[in-house]
Protein backbone atom coordinates (compact mmCIF):
# COMPACT_ATOMS: atom_id res chain seq x y z
CA UNK A 1 0.00 0.00 0.00
CA UNK A 2 1.49 3.26 -1.41
CA UNK A 3 1.97 6.21 1.34
CA UNK A 4 1.58 9.54 -0.31
CA UNK A 5 3.43 12.51 1.08
CA UNK A 6 2.64 16.55 0.83
CA UNK A 7 4.82 18.91 -1.60
CA UNK A 8 6.10 21.42 0.06
CA UNK A 9 8.89 24.13 -0.74
CA UNK A 10 9.69 21.56 -3.62
CA UNK A 11 10.38 18.52 -1.50
CA UNK A 12 7.94 15.77 -0.26
CA UNK A 13 7.10 16.13 3.08
CA UNK A 14 5.47 14.10 5.74
CA UNK A 15 3.19 16.04 8.56
CA UNK A 16 5.20 17.60 11.33
CA UNK A 17 3.31 14.98 14.10
CA UNK A 18 3.80 12.12 11.64
CA UNK A 19 -0.26 11.87 11.21
CA UNK A 20 -1.58 10.18 8.44
CA UNK A 21 -5.20 9.68 6.51
CA UNK A 22 -6.56 6.52 5.22
CA UNK A 23 -7.82 6.81 1.99
CA UNK A 24 -10.72 4.78 0.90
CA UNK A 25 -11.82 2.82 -2.05
CA UNK A 26 -15.76 4.23 -1.97
CA UNK A 27 -16.59 0.68 -4.32
CA UNK A 28 -14.99 -1.88 -2.01
CA UNK A 29 -14.64 0.14 1.44
CA UNK A 30 -10.70 -0.79 1.51
CA UNK A 31 -8.33 1.51 2.41
CA UNK A 32 -5.73 1.71 -0.64
CA UNK A 33 -3.57 4.40 0.40
CA UNK A 34 -2.52 6.42 3.28
CA UNK A 35 -1.46 10.08 2.78
CA UNK A 36 0.37 12.78 5.27
CA UNK A 37 -2.28 14.50 6.73
CA UNK A 38 -1.35 18.06 7.68
CA UNK A 39 -2.06 20.34 10.01
CA UNK A 40 -1.10 24.14 10.64
CA UNK A 41 2.50 23.20 10.56
CA UNK A 42 2.27 22.80 7.21
CA UNK A 43 -0.08 25.59 6.29
CA UNK A 44 2.64 27.54 7.99
CA UNK A 45 5.38 26.29 5.86
CA UNK A 46 3.35 25.92 2.48
CA UNK A 47 2.50 29.37 2.54
CA UNK A 48 5.70 30.76 3.65
CA UNK A 49 7.05 28.58 0.74
CA UNK A 50 4.45 30.09 -1.59
CA UNK A 51 5.14 33.57 -0.42
CA UNK A 52 9.17 33.15 -0.65
CA UNK A 53 8.96 32.21 -4.31
CA UNK A 54 6.22 34.77 -5.50
CA UNK A 55 8.68 37.63 -3.41
CA UNK A 56 12.05 35.88 -5.39
CA UNK A 57 10.52 36.67 -8.41
CA UNK A 58 11.69 33.32 -10.06
CA UNK A 59 8.31 32.11 -11.64
CA UNK A 60 6.62 36.05 -11.66
CA UNK A 61 9.07 37.60 -13.57
CA UNK A 62 9.23 35.03 -15.96
CA UNK A 63 8.49 36.21 -19.98
CA UNK A 64 5.10 34.85 -20.05
CA UNK A 65 6.21 32.67 -23.12
CA UNK A 66 8.54 30.78 -20.93
CA UNK A 67 5.96 30.20 -18.30
CA UNK A 68 4.22 28.85 -21.16
CA UNK A 69 6.99 26.61 -22.66
CA UNK A 70 7.46 25.31 -19.22
CA UNK A 71 3.78 24.41 -18.62
CA UNK A 72 3.51 23.51 -21.83
CA UNK A 73 6.40 20.67 -21.31
CA UNK A 74 4.83 19.52 -18.20
CA UNK A 75 1.60 19.02 -20.07
CA UNK A 76 3.55 16.43 -22.23
CA UNK A 77 4.75 14.57 -19.56
CA UNK A 78 1.34 14.34 -18.24
CA UNK A 79 -0.45 13.06 -21.34
CA UNK A 80 2.49 10.24 -20.78
CA UNK A 81 1.42 9.20 -17.39
CA UNK A 82 -2.79 9.68 -17.83
CA UNK A 83 -2.54 6.08 -18.20
CA UNK A 84 -0.89 5.18 -14.70
CA UNK A 85 -3.15 7.93 -13.47
CA UNK A 86 -6.70 6.83 -14.53
CA UNK A 87 -7.01 3.40 -12.48
CA UNK A 88 -6.04 5.48 -9.20
CA UNK A 89 -9.06 8.37 -10.35
CA UNK A 90 -11.10 5.44 -10.51
CA UNK A 91 -10.40 3.66 -7.17
CA UNK A 92 -9.98 7.06 -5.27
CA UNK A 93 -13.62 8.62 -6.80
CA UNK A 94 -15.38 5.54 -7.13
CA UNK A 95 -16.82 6.88 -10.25
CA UNK A 96 -17.22 4.59 -13.66
CA UNK A 97 -14.15 4.00 -15.57
CA UNK A 98 -15.95 5.78 -18.60
CA UNK A 99 -16.57 8.88 -16.50
CA UNK A 100 -12.98 8.73 -15.22
CA UNK A 101 -11.47 8.67 -18.50
CA UNK A 102 -13.16 11.76 -19.49
CA UNK A 103 -12.33 13.64 -16.31
CA UNK A 104 -8.69 12.51 -17.47
CA UNK A 105 -9.37 13.90 -20.73
CA UNK A 106 -10.68 16.99 -19.24
CA UNK A 107 -7.87 17.56 -16.64
CA UNK A 108 -5.35 17.94 -20.13
CA UNK A 109 -7.15 19.88 -22.10
CA UNK A 110 -8.19 22.52 -18.96
CA UNK A 111 -3.83 22.37 -18.01
CA UNK A 112 -3.44 23.23 -22.16
CA UNK A 113 -6.10 25.85 -22.33
CA UNK A 114 -4.13 27.52 -19.40
CA UNK A 115 -0.56 26.70 -20.48
CA UNK A 116 -1.56 28.55 -24.03
CA UNK A 117 -3.17 31.50 -22.26
CA UNK A 118 -0.13 31.66 -20.27
CA UNK A 119 1.27 34.03 -23.45
CA UNK A 120 -1.56 35.87 -23.85
CA UNK A 121 -1.37 39.73 -24.05
CA UNK A 122 -0.75 41.06 -20.17
CA UNK A 123 -0.70 44.79 -21.77
CA UNK A 124 -3.24 46.46 -22.84
CA UNK A 125 -3.21 49.88 -25.26
CA UNK A 126 -5.69 52.20 -24.11
CA UNK A 127 -7.40 54.94 -26.15
CA UNK A 128 -6.63 58.39 -25.27
CA UNK A 129 -9.87 60.25 -25.16
CA UNK A 130 -9.56 64.26 -24.67
CA UNK A 131 -6.27 63.80 -22.33
CA UNK A 132 -5.16 67.20 -21.66
CA UNK A 133 -1.39 66.45 -22.01
CA UNK A 134 0.93 64.10 -24.86
CA UNK A 135 0.70 60.94 -23.25
CA UNK A 136 0.31 56.97 -23.61
CA UNK A 137 -1.97 55.12 -21.00
CA UNK A 138 -2.06 51.54 -20.82
CA UNK A 139 -3.38 48.76 -18.44
CA UNK A 140 -0.65 45.90 -17.09
CA UNK A 141 -1.81 42.56 -15.59
CA UNK A 142 0.22 41.23 -12.60
CA UNK A 143 -0.04 38.33 -10.70
CA UNK A 144 -1.62 38.71 -7.54
CA UNK A 145 1.14 36.96 -5.13
CA UNK A 146 -0.19 33.46 -3.13
CA UNK A 147 -3.43 31.60 -3.85
CA UNK A 148 -5.05 29.17 -1.96
CA UNK A 149 -7.18 26.73 -4.26
CA UNK A 150 -9.72 24.79 -1.87
CA UNK A 151 -10.66 21.50 -4.35
CA UNK A 152 -13.86 19.52 -3.75
CA UNK A 153 -13.59 15.64 -3.72
CA UNK A 154 -16.39 15.13 -6.67
CA UNK A 155 -13.59 16.33 -9.47
CA UNK A 156 -10.08 15.60 -7.46
CA UNK A 157 -7.99 15.72 -10.57
CA UNK A 158 -9.96 17.55 -13.40
CA UNK A 159 -10.50 20.16 -10.66
CA UNK A 160 -6.93 19.90 -8.93
CA UNK A 161 -5.22 20.45 -12.07
CA UNK A 162 -7.05 23.81 -12.69
CA UNK A 163 -6.58 25.00 -9.36
CA UNK A 164 -2.63 24.79 -9.99
CA UNK A 165 -2.70 25.64 -13.87
CA UNK A 166 -5.08 29.24 -13.43
CA UNK A 167 -2.89 30.63 -11.48
CA UNK A 168 0.33 29.54 -12.23
CA UNK A 169 -0.51 30.54 -15.94
CA UNK A 170 -0.74 34.06 -14.50
CA UNK A 171 2.55 34.15 -12.52
CA UNK A 172 1.22 33.25 -9.00
CA UNK A 173 2.09 31.06 -6.51
CA UNK A 174 0.07 28.29 -5.12
CA UNK A 175 -1.09 26.46 -2.21
CA UNK A 176 -3.54 23.71 -3.33
CA UNK A 177 -5.67 21.45 -0.68
CA UNK A 178 -7.56 18.78 -2.34
CA UNK A 179 -10.08 16.75 -0.19
CA UNK A 180 -8.82 14.26 2.43
CA UNK A 181 -11.51 11.47 1.16
CA UNK A 182 -9.75 11.78 -2.55
CA UNK A 183 -6.11 13.12 -2.42
CA UNK A 184 -4.71 10.51 -4.66
CA UNK A 185 -4.77 11.64 -8.62
CA UNK A 186 -3.92 15.21 -7.69
CA UNK A 187 -0.79 14.08 -5.50
CA UNK A 188 0.26 11.70 -8.67
CA UNK A 189 0.05 14.95 -10.99
CA UNK A 190 1.99 16.41 -8.61
CA UNK A 191 4.91 14.39 -8.85
CA UNK A 192 4.80 15.57 -12.47
CA UNK A 193 5.16 19.19 -11.04
CA UNK A 194 7.81 18.12 -9.12
CA UNK A 195 9.74 16.64 -12.27
CA UNK A 196 9.10 19.90 -14.18
CA UNK A 197 11.22 23.01 -14.27
CA UNK A 198 8.40 25.07 -12.17
CA UNK A 199 10.93 26.52 -9.28
CA UNK A 200 10.71 25.15 -5.79
CA UNK A 201 8.03 26.91 -3.35
CA UNK A 202 5.66 27.74 -6.91
CA UNK A 203 3.49 24.85 -6.48
CA UNK A 204 2.62 23.59 -2.71
CA UNK A 205 0.41 20.89 -1.95
CA UNK A 206 -1.02 19.98 1.37
CA UNK A 207 -3.63 17.66 2.57
CA UNK A 208 -5.70 17.88 5.98
CA UNK A 209 -9.40 18.95 7.23
CA UNK A 210 -11.10 21.89 6.13
CA UNK A 211 -11.85 22.81 9.66
CA UNK A 212 -8.50 23.10 10.78
CA UNK A 213 -6.21 22.84 7.90
CA UNK A 214 -8.51 24.55 5.12
CA UNK A 215 -10.03 27.26 7.44
CA UNK A 216 -6.19 28.01 8.70
CA UNK A 217 -5.14 28.63 4.74
CA UNK A 218 -7.71 30.54 3.98
CA UNK A 219 -7.13 32.70 6.78
CA UNK A 220 -3.69 33.26 6.76
CA UNK A 221 -2.35 37.00 6.32
CA UNK A 222 -0.19 36.22 3.83
CA UNK A 223 -3.13 34.54 1.41
CA UNK A 224 -3.91 37.09 -1.24
CA UNK A 225 -6.72 35.08 -2.97
CA UNK A 226 -8.74 32.17 -2.14
CA UNK A 227 -10.42 30.00 -5.19
CA UNK A 228 -12.87 27.67 -3.13
CA UNK A 229 -15.49 25.27 -4.75
CA UNK A 230 -17.79 23.27 -2.62
CA UNK A 231 -21.58 23.53 -0.76
CA UNK A 232 -22.61 27.09 -0.17
CA UNK A 233 -22.85 26.73 4.03
CA UNK A 234 -19.19 26.06 3.71
CA UNK A 235 -18.38 28.79 0.84
CA UNK A 236 -20.21 31.46 3.54
CA UNK A 237 -17.68 30.07 6.29
CA UNK A 238 -14.60 30.77 3.60
CA UNK A 239 -16.34 34.30 2.93
CA UNK A 240 -16.09 35.03 6.29
CA UNK A 241 -12.63 33.97 7.06
CA UNK A 242 -11.44 35.45 4.73
CA UNK A 243 -13.22 38.69 5.04
CA UNK A 244 -11.06 40.67 7.64
CA UNK A 245 -7.72 40.52 4.99
CA UNK A 246 -9.81 41.54 2.06
CA UNK A 247 -8.86 38.62 0.48
CA UNK A 248 -9.75 38.15 -3.40
CA UNK A 249 -11.99 35.46 -3.41
CA UNK A 250 -13.88 33.01 -6.15
CA UNK A 251 -16.11 30.85 -4.68
CA UNK A 252 -17.74 27.90 -6.51
CA UNK A 253 -20.91 26.56 -4.92
CA UNK A 254 -24.21 24.69 -4.76
CA UNK A 255 -26.34 24.01 -7.25
CA UNK A 256 -30.19 22.39 -8.59
CA UNK A 257 -29.74 22.88 -11.72
CA UNK A 258 -33.30 22.57 -13.60
CA UNK A 259 -33.25 21.05 -17.10
CA UNK A 260 -36.15 22.39 -19.49
CA UNK A 261 -38.15 19.70 -21.74
CA UNK A 262 -40.58 22.15 -23.93
CA UNK A 263 -43.57 20.48 -25.65
CA UNK A 264 -41.84 20.33 -28.94
CA UNK A 265 -38.80 17.88 -28.05
CA UNK A 266 -37.43 14.59 -29.84
CA UNK A 267 -38.81 12.54 -26.92
CA UNK A 268 -36.05 10.03 -26.75
CA UNK A 269 -33.11 12.21 -26.89
CA UNK A 270 -35.19 14.18 -24.52
CA UNK A 271 -35.06 11.54 -21.92
CA UNK A 272 -31.70 10.20 -22.87
CA UNK A 273 -30.51 13.98 -22.35
CA UNK A 274 -32.36 13.87 -18.92
CA UNK A 275 -30.44 10.71 -17.52
CA UNK A 276 -27.41 11.61 -18.90
CA UNK A 277 -27.82 15.28 -16.98
CA UNK A 278 -28.54 14.08 -13.41
CA UNK A 279 -27.19 10.68 -12.99
CA UNK A 280 -23.51 11.33 -14.65
CA UNK A 281 -21.12 10.90 -11.91
CA UNK A 282 -24.05 9.33 -9.67
CA UNK A 283 -25.44 12.89 -9.72
CA UNK A 284 -22.64 13.93 -7.55
CA UNK A 285 -21.73 17.48 -9.33
CA UNK A 286 -22.74 20.67 -7.95
CA UNK A 287 -24.85 21.85 -11.33
CA UNK A 288 -26.03 18.38 -12.03
CA UNK A 289 -29.63 18.47 -14.10
CA UNK A 290 -31.59 17.13 -10.72
CA UNK A 291 -34.70 19.19 -11.53
CA UNK A 292 -36.31 17.72 -15.03
CA UNK A 293 -39.01 20.01 -15.91
CA UNK A 294 -41.20 18.52 -18.40
CA UNK A 295 -44.26 20.50 -20.39
CA UNK A 296 -47.79 19.15 -19.42
CA UNK A 297 -48.38 17.90 -23.15
CA UNK A 298 -45.61 15.29 -23.04
CA UNK A 299 -44.91 14.83 -19.17
CA UNK A 300 -46.62 10.94 -19.18
CA UNK A 301 -45.27 9.97 -22.65
CA UNK A 302 -41.87 11.68 -21.40
CA UNK A 303 -42.24 9.99 -17.38
CA UNK A 304 -43.02 6.15 -19.21
CA UNK A 305 -39.59 6.37 -21.80
CA UNK A 306 -37.65 8.05 -18.62
CA UNK A 307 -38.36 5.35 -16.00
CA UNK A 308 -38.03 2.31 -18.60
CA UNK A 309 -34.45 4.01 -19.14
CA UNK A 310 -33.61 4.72 -15.79
CA UNK A 311 -33.91 1.04 -14.63
CA UNK A 312 -31.40 0.08 -17.08
CA UNK A 313 -28.78 2.11 -15.78
CA UNK A 314 -26.21 -0.79 -14.57
CA UNK A 315 -25.22 -0.11 -10.97
CA UNK A 316 -21.58 -1.33 -10.17
CA UNK A 317 -18.02 -1.93 -10.63
CA UNK A 318 -16.10 1.02 -11.31
CA UNK A 319 -13.58 -0.39 -12.95
CA UNK A 320 -15.92 -2.31 -15.66
CA UNK A 321 -16.36 -0.08 -18.83
CA UNK A 322 -19.67 -1.77 -18.97
CA UNK A 323 -20.63 0.25 -16.06
CA UNK A 324 -23.16 3.59 -16.16
CA UNK A 325 -22.51 4.86 -12.41
CA UNK A 326 -20.37 3.96 -9.60
CA UNK A 327 -20.42 4.44 -5.79
CA UNK A 328 -21.29 8.09 -3.73
CA UNK A 329 -18.02 9.07 -2.66
CA UNK A 330 -18.87 7.86 1.29
CA UNK A 331 -21.08 6.52 3.71
CA UNK A 332 -22.10 9.94 5.07
CA UNK A 333 -22.76 10.83 1.57
CA UNK A 334 -25.41 7.81 1.04
CA UNK A 335 -26.95 8.26 4.09
CA UNK A 336 -27.62 11.77 2.90
CA UNK A 337 -29.38 10.66 -0.53
CA UNK A 338 -31.22 8.10 1.81
CA UNK A 339 -32.55 10.71 4.11
CA UNK A 340 -33.53 13.02 1.32
CA UNK A 341 -35.60 10.03 -0.52
CA UNK A 342 -37.29 9.54 2.83
CA UNK A 343 -37.84 13.41 2.75
CA UNK A 344 -39.64 12.91 -0.52
CA UNK A 345 -41.89 10.13 0.52
CA UNK A 346 -43.06 12.52 3.60
CA UNK A 347 -43.49 15.14 1.45
CA UNK A 348 -45.99 13.53 -1.26
CA UNK A 349 -43.90 13.07 -3.83
CA UNK A 350 -44.29 9.81 -6.15
CA UNK A 351 -41.39 7.53 -6.24
CA UNK A 352 -41.15 6.05 -9.57
CA UNK A 353 -38.08 4.05 -9.01
CA UNK A 354 -34.67 3.31 -7.29
CA UNK A 355 -34.75 5.12 -3.84
CA UNK A 356 -32.35 1.94 -2.01
CA UNK A 357 -29.39 -0.07 -2.04
CA UNK A 358 -28.91 -2.10 -5.06
CA UNK A 359 -29.46 -5.72 -4.70
CA UNK A 360 -25.94 -8.10 -4.97
CA UNK A 361 -23.62 -4.77 -4.32
CA UNK A 362 -23.26 -5.46 0.18
CA UNK A 363 -19.09 -3.50 0.02
CA UNK A 364 -19.09 -0.27 -1.61
CA UNK A 365 -21.01 3.17 -1.06
CA UNK A 366 -24.03 2.30 -4.08
CA UNK A 367 -27.22 3.89 -4.71
CA UNK A 368 -29.54 3.36 -6.70
CA UNK A 369 -30.29 6.02 -9.54
CA UNK A 370 -33.75 7.41 -8.51
CA UNK A 371 -36.54 9.19 -9.71
CA UNK A 372 -39.13 11.14 -8.27
CA UNK A 373 -42.08 12.23 -10.32
CA UNK A 374 -45.31 14.60 -9.13
CA UNK A 375 -43.38 16.91 -7.68
CA UNK A 376 -44.20 20.00 -6.57
CA UNK A 377 -40.87 22.52 -7.12
CA UNK A 378 -41.54 23.82 -3.10
CA UNK A 379 -40.74 20.08 -1.57
CA UNK A 380 -37.50 19.86 0.29
CA UNK A 381 -36.05 17.59 -2.71
CA UNK A 382 -36.38 20.19 -5.26
CA UNK A 383 -34.98 22.63 -3.34
CA UNK A 384 -32.20 21.59 -1.27
CA UNK A 385 -28.76 20.09 -2.93
CA UNK A 386 -28.84 16.41 -2.65
CA UNK A 387 -25.48 15.64 -4.37
CA UNK A 388 -26.58 11.93 -5.28
CA UNK A 389 -28.75 10.37 -8.12
CA UNK A 390 -31.96 11.60 -7.39
CA UNK A 391 -34.07 13.36 -9.83
CA UNK A 392 -37.42 15.39 -9.34
CA UNK A 393 -39.68 15.70 -12.54
CA UNK A 394 -42.14 18.64 -12.46
CA UNK A 395 -44.90 19.23 -14.63
CA UNK A 396 -45.03 23.13 -16.31
CA UNK A 397 -48.02 24.12 -18.62
CA UNK A 398 -46.25 26.84 -20.62
CA UNK A 399 -42.81 28.49 -21.31
CA UNK A 400 -43.71 31.26 -18.73
CA UNK A 401 -44.33 28.76 -16.13
CA UNK A 402 -41.34 27.21 -16.73
CA UNK A 403 -38.90 30.32 -16.22
CA UNK A 404 -41.05 31.02 -13.17
CA UNK A 405 -40.33 27.42 -11.56
CA UNK A 406 -36.91 27.37 -12.37
CA UNK A 407 -35.90 30.69 -10.92
CA UNK A 408 -37.30 29.57 -8.11
CA UNK A 409 -34.43 28.43 -6.44
CA UNK A 410 -31.82 29.75 -4.17
CA UNK A 411 -29.59 28.54 -6.43
CA UNK A 412 -28.23 29.77 -10.20
CA UNK A 413 -25.10 27.79 -11.30
CA UNK A 414 -26.66 26.51 -14.40
CA UNK A 415 -29.94 25.77 -16.41
CA UNK A 416 -30.67 24.18 -19.56
CA UNK A 417 -33.56 24.29 -22.57
CA UNK A 418 -34.50 22.05 -25.12
CA UNK A 419 -36.64 23.17 -27.82
CA UNK A 420 -37.26 22.28 -31.44
CA UNK A 421 -36.98 25.95 -32.10
CA UNK A 422 -33.70 27.17 -30.79
CA UNK A 423 -34.85 30.83 -30.38
CA UNK A 424 -37.61 29.78 -28.59
CA UNK A 425 -34.79 28.12 -26.41
CA UNK A 426 -32.46 30.74 -26.33
CA UNK A 427 -35.87 32.94 -24.93
CA UNK A 428 -36.10 31.05 -22.20
CA UNK A 429 -32.25 30.75 -21.70
CA UNK A 430 -32.18 34.40 -21.56
CA UNK A 431 -34.79 34.82 -18.84
CA UNK A 432 -33.04 32.13 -16.05
CA UNK A 433 -31.29 33.26 -13.57
CA UNK A 434 -28.26 31.32 -13.65
CA UNK A 435 -24.75 31.98 -14.53
CA UNK A 436 -24.26 29.34 -17.24
CA UNK A 437 -27.01 28.15 -19.96
CA UNK A 438 -27.01 25.30 -22.28
CA UNK A 439 -29.29 25.20 -25.68
CA UNK A 440 -29.93 21.69 -26.46
CA UNK A 441 -27.20 20.01 -24.77
CA UNK A 442 -25.95 18.83 -20.46
CA UNK A 443 -22.25 18.83 -19.44
CA UNK A 444 -21.61 20.83 -22.53
CA UNK A 445 -17.66 22.61 -21.53
CA UNK A 446 -16.29 24.91 -23.30
CA UNK A 447 -13.15 26.01 -21.77
CA UNK A 448 -13.21 29.39 -23.63
CA UNK A 449 -16.34 30.81 -21.55
CA UNK A 450 -16.32 31.94 -18.17
CA UNK A 451 -17.72 29.64 -15.31
CA UNK A 452 -19.53 30.51 -12.25
CA UNK A 453 -23.19 31.08 -10.28
CA UNK A 454 -24.79 34.12 -9.27
CA UNK A 455 -27.76 34.09 -6.31
CA UNK A 456 -26.09 31.26 -3.51
CA UNK A 457 -23.68 29.77 -6.36
CA UNK A 458 -20.96 31.40 -6.17
CA UNK A 459 -18.91 34.37 -6.48
CA UNK A 460 -16.77 35.23 -9.43
CA UNK A 461 -15.91 33.01 -12.73
CA UNK A 462 -13.61 30.26 -13.06
CA UNK A 463 -12.10 29.14 -17.13
CA UNK A 464 -12.07 31.66 -20.10
CA UNK A 465 -10.14 34.67 -20.59
CA UNK A 466 -12.53 36.23 -18.01
CA UNK A 467 -11.78 33.57 -15.45
CA UNK A 468 -8.20 33.87 -15.83
CA UNK A 469 -7.20 37.59 -16.07
CA UNK A 470 -10.08 38.61 -13.97
CA UNK A 471 -9.85 35.78 -11.33
CA UNK A 472 -5.90 35.89 -10.90
CA UNK A 473 -4.38 39.03 -12.05
CA UNK A 474 -4.30 42.41 -10.93
CA UNK A 475 -4.73 45.40 -12.89
CA UNK A 476 -2.47 47.94 -12.76
CA UNK A 477 -3.05 51.45 -14.71
CA UNK A 478 0.19 53.14 -16.53
CA UNK A 479 0.91 56.56 -17.80
CA UNK A 480 3.68 57.70 -19.80
CA UNK A 481 3.76 61.80 -19.76
CA UNK A 482 5.71 62.31 -23.04
CA UNK A 483 5.90 66.05 -22.92
CA UNK A 484 9.73 67.73 -22.32
CA UNK A 485 8.90 71.03 -21.04
CA UNK A 486 7.39 73.01 -18.26
CA UNK A 487 5.02 74.45 -20.27
CA UNK A 488 3.70 71.23 -21.64
CA UNK A 489 2.81 70.12 -17.78
CA UNK A 490 0.57 73.41 -17.72
CA UNK A 491 -1.53 72.30 -15.21
CA UNK A 492 1.82 72.48 -12.59
CA UNK A 493 0.22 76.25 -12.01
CA UNK A 494 -1.85 75.00 -9.92
CA UNK A 495 0.54 74.24 -6.84
CA UNK A 496 4.26 75.35 -8.42
CA UNK A 497 5.29 79.63 -9.09
CA UNK A 498 6.60 80.51 -12.27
Amino acid sequence: MEKYRMYIDGEWADASDGKTTKVVNPATEEVIAEAALGGKAEVERAVKAARDSFERGEWRLKDPSERSRIMLDLLSKFRERAQEILPIEIANSGAAAKQCGSFVSSAQNRFEWYAKAANRVFEEAMPIFKFPAAAFPYIRREPIGVCAQIVPWNAPLVGGVGAIAAPLAAGNSVVVKPATLTPLSLLEFTKLVSESEIPKGVVNVIVGPGESVGESLVSHPEVDKVSFTGSTQSGRRVCSLTADGLKRVTMELGGKSANIFLDDVELNLAVDSAIFGCFFHAGQICYSGTRVLVHASIYDAFVEKLIKKVKRIKVGDPTDFATDMGALISEGQRNTVEKYVRIGKDEGAKLACGGSRPEGLEKGYFFEPTVFVDVDNKMKIAQEEIFGPVMCVIKFEDDNQAVEIANDSEYGLLGAVWSGNVDRAIGIGEKLRVGNVWINSFHLQSLDLPYGGVKQSGIGRERGIHGFLNEYTEVKSMQIDLGHTREQRFWYYLVVPN
